[in-house]
């Protein structure tokens, strides 16, 4: 078909050439030739059925008269005319086309009509419709559907030029002109849908447009909502120009008409003004804020200066920037700072304060610099600036900010890395700040000193001996943020270096037992140390600091066995539901020997009088220093664990295999060590765990801590007697007990839904949430949500989780029970109506805690929400409806009830 269209186009263009040279050739030849070329051309049509390759006679093999007209069948041959005249192309190109009925050529009218799926290109553009007429002699194409029995009740034309892509009705385009008349037209432009009555197409690619629809909804034959434009000029991917329009929602449109409007379709970046929002505060007046002006400097850095006012006296200022270096780094500075006024001067309530935060966050391309990594999430604030300068109900609520700052290397073909970091966390309720920098930190991989470099026969047990290194070094203070910046804070900074050495290695003894021996040594070194010395003046302790290097050290020898043991147990009876149970023990058992760092050759621990009577008491000058002391008293000890699990094979129907495994207990373990040259206690305290689920969709954790010492009942101090003298193996110093359950009216759901609990990811828990602080592209969500969808004909589903916690200290016995739940409630699965709610039940005080209620209504390109903390300090409320793409994420309605409102009342 590509040789058709070819052949019709050149054929034309040589009928054309001879009739300028009826003069030039003799009469009778130039008729022959000319009922030569039609008979040829009619020929070679009569050859083509469907999409069948052209297999029709050479007209270059018809009579030898012949051969000098069908030379002008070629492009390049008699490009020169008798009389010096050049020869009129008749396109400057190659029309091509394909299609599945029939094709019938009108020589006498110059037109080509192409049935049923019709396919034609002319350079960039290309037409496919179900009926097309090409006119030779107009340069043009007409092309229109034809009626469908599908839902749309009639095919529709597609038209693509230079990478657009449109649908339409009817559509008429000169080839030479390169312009279009366009009737009904529907085209796409990133997350918009243009749709127009009557278009034309002009050859600079822009488009004037009749009765223009502007939606991003994907039902363009019916949109749920739409700007209705009454003319608009459309430049694709660049921008959308239009006269009067106003807005049409549900078929009724707002009386709101606006007289022209501006629609830019180019996503990149620009620099231009930001509009700000408007709205009123309880506590700070009414504002306009988040407005100024957005700087693109160029494809890698941008910022953005925005700020607000308030009636009452506030104002804020932020800036915030991006920077973006593609396959290298990435990044984000933000600063921000606000006056908050609150109340009336003199009142008890006047506030005045000046916060700020400073926000940065920084990440590398895992590919780019393999061996080096750098990266940074700091966010440092005053205190205040939550509470009463942000604007985000999520600031509000965070109690703690935590920053790190963190760079790694590792050598390439060595055991050898490093990582330096550092670390900042504030608590913004009590002020307290905790700042390590820097903490840095060595290591050596496992490496085998004494292995051979070539390898003959059999592995020799010394070569098995492994060690590592790991050296240590931190600096770090804890403080208020107000003393923070003070000089004498320098003085309060922890830090030293620790190194450690262990050297281990593994064998296996009688194909069963592993056993690992170690030898540990760690060394620390301090540049202070606080001295403590009785006062006979002040009949009190005083201390003294000094500072110099300090080397603290201690070593330890070790040796661990562990092996597993199996059993099972096959019922005989074939027919029984129960068909084997099976016991594994995953037993270990160690034994460790260390001196006494107490002594005095040590110096880590002295002995000085603490009362007035005379008293003593051993304490150690490095006790409060970054990495400890070396324990006090000598030690050989052994450990012992014991981990269990127990499984069964049931009947299974649902199985091909007709059994299933089920896990009765999941772990059932505990352990416990004894001291053989400690002076009493010998005996530690024993944990225990237990943890089963056996239930589907329920599960049960207990875990508890075994005490084996007698207790004074008046005083709660432990004295070294065993309970198990009077056969009670210990008493439970504290125990927590925790089991959850899911409920959902249907197991029937494979897919991973959102408001199936047992499956979601709680931070796309709503994929129809709303923050106006912190929007979320759809087009993102929608990635975000690829496995994940909300699903209305879930009719409900619910989740508790239940703990209860009790400690004892001998004295006085303590019980905390918590509840929290959750769940949502598909209140109609055909309009997409559905309900959550989290929150929890607070035993102590009898009362729900603060819980959020969200009513969720998906409107298919439209998006409704309304979330609210019915009571409590949290106490608030929002609503929001809004455009789900990020076009026209301006255009929605939002409403809320403010989180300072709760401040004073």
């Amino acid at each position: 078909m590509v040789a058709l269209f070819s052949l019709v186009a050149t054929s034309l263009g040589a009928q054309n050439i001879a009739e300028e040279q009826k003069n030039l050739l003799p009469a009778a030849d130039s008729v022959r030739t000319a009922r030569t070329l039609v008979a040829d051309s009619l020929r070679t049509m009569r050859n083509f059925e469907g999409e069948a390759a052209f297999n029709g006679p050479d007209s270059l093999q018809m009579r030898a008269n012949q051969e000098s007209i069908d030379s002008l069948l070629t492009t390049e041959a008699d490009s020169i005319l008798p009389g010096g005249r050049k020869k009129r192309n008749f396109l400057d190109e190659v029309i091509s086309g394909k299609n599945k009925d029939s094709l019938y050529y009108d020589v006498r009218g110059k037109m080509v009509h192409i049935y049923e799926q019709g396919d034609v290109t002319y350079g960039n553009m290309n037409m496919k419709a179900d009926y097309m007429r090409v006119s030779m002699d107009k340069k043009e194409i007409l092309a229109y559907g034809k009626a469908d029995t599908s839902a749309y009740g009639h095919t529709r034309p597609e038209f693509t030029d230079a990478g657009s892509t449109y649908t339409m009705d009817t559509v008429t385009y000169n080839i030479d002109t390169k312009r279009a008349k366009i009737y009904g037209v529907v085209t796409k432009d990133g997350e918009g849908y243009l749709t127009g009555k009557e278009v034309k197409m002009m050859d600079d690619k822009s488009f004037n447009i009749s009765g223009g629809v502007y939606t991003t909804c994907e039902h363009t034959d019916h949109p749920h909502f739409y700007i209705n434009m009454t003319k608009a000029k459309f430049i694709p991917g660049k921008k959308i120009v239009s006269g009067p329009l106003y807005l049409v929602i549900a078929d009724v449109p707002l009386p709101l008409v606006i007289p022209e409007i501006f629609f830019p379709m180019n996503m990149e970046r620009k620099t231009g003004f930001i509009m700000p929002s408007y709205g009123e505060d309880a506590t700070r007046g009414f504002f306009l804020r988040d407005g100024g002006y957005y700087f693109s400097f160029n494809d890698y850095v941008d910022l953005r200066v925005t700020g607000g006012i308030y009636t009452l006296g506030s104002w804020e200022v932020n800036a915030a920037s991006t920077y973006r270096v593609r396959y290298k780094f990435n990044g984000s500075v933000g600063v921000n700072f606000a006056k908050t006024i609150i109340g009336e001067k003199g009142s008890a309530d006047y506030t005045n304060q000046d916060n700020f935060r400073v926000t940065w966050t920084h990440s590398q391309d895992a590919k780019y610099n393999p061996n080096s990594t750098f990266s940074a999430n700091v966010n440092f604030s005053t205190s205040g600036y939550n509470k009463l300068a942000s604007n985000s109900l999520s600031d509000y609520l965070s109690a703690q900010t935590n920053s790190s700052i963190a760079y790694s290397h590792s050598w390439k073909g060595t055991p050898m890395s490093m990582t330096a970091n550092m670390q900042y966390s504030q608590n913004l309720n009590t002020g307290d700040v905790s700042l390590s920098l820097p903490s840095v930190n060595f290591n050596v991989s496992r490496f085998y000193p004494f292995k051979r470099k070539v390898m003959v026969g059999k592995e020799r047990w010394y070569e098995k001996i492994a060690m590592t290194y790991k050296a240590q070094m931190q600096n770090s203070v804890n403080t208020k943020f107000e003393q923070l910046t003070k000089p004498e804070t320098l003085g309060e900074f922890k830090n030293g270096v620790k190194h450690s050495i262990p050297v281990s290695a593994s064998f296996n003894v009688l194909g069963y037992i592993n056993l690992s021996p170690s030898v540990n040594y760690t060394e620390r070194w301090y540049f202070r140390r606080i001295n403590q010395n009785w006062d006979e003046a002040s009949q009190s302790i005083v201390a003294d600091t000094t500072r110099g290097f300090y080397r603290v050290y201690d070593y330890n020898a070790s040796v661990s066995a562990n092996t597993t043991i199996y059993g099972s147990y096959q019922m005989k009876n074939p027919n029984a539901y129960l068909k084997a149970v099976r016991h594994t023990i995953n037993l270990s058992v160690s034994g460790s020997i260390a001196p006494d760092f107490s002594k005095e050759k040590y110096g880590y621990w002295k002995t000085i009088q603490a009362t007035p009577d005379g008293r003593t008491k051993k304490y150690s000058p490095y006790s409060g220093e970054m990495y400890g002391v070396p324990s006090s008293g000598r030690n050989a000890s052994l450990s012992v664990s014991v981990g269990q699990t127990l499984e069964a094979k049931v009947k299974s129907d649902q199985d091909t295999t007709g059994v299933k495994k089920v896990k009765i207990i999941d772990d059932f373990s505990f352990s416990f060590s004894y001291n053989f040259l400690a002076d009493s206690m010998k005996l530690s305290n024993i944990p225990v765990r237990i943890r089963s689920s056996i239930i589907p969709k329920f599960g049960i954790n207990i875990s508890m801590t075994l005490d084996p010492y007698e207790v004074d009942k008046k005083t709660g101090v432990r004295y070294d007697k065993l309970l198990l003298r009077r056969g009670i193996p210990g008493r439970i110093s504290s125990t927590g007990w925790s089991c959850g359950y899911t409920f959902n009216s249907s197991d029937l759901y494979t897919e991973s839904t959102i408001n199936d609990i047992s499956k979601q990811y709680p931070e796309y828990s709503n994929p129809f949430f709303f923050d106006p602080n912190d929007p979320l592209d759809p087009a993102l969500r929608r990635q975000l949500m690829t496995s994940q969808y909300y699903d209305f004909s879930m009719p409900w589903n619910f989740s508790f989780n239940y703990s209860i916690n009790y400690t004892n200290n001998g004295i006085k016995a303590r019980i905390v029970n918590t509840l929290g739940f959750n769940g949502s409630i598909t209140l109609d699965k055909n309009n997409n109506w559905a309900i959550s709610y989290t929150g929890g039940f607070d035993f102590d005080r009898k009362e729900l805690t603060p819980g959020v209620v969200t009513l969720v209504r998906d409107l298919h390109c439209w998006q409704m929400n309304f979330s609210c903390v019915p009571f409590g300090y949290r106490k608030s409320w929002s609503f929001n409806i809004s455009v789900k793409s990020s076009l026209l994420q301006d255009l929605k309605y939002e409403k809320s009830s403010s989180h300072y409102d709760n401040l004073y009342e």
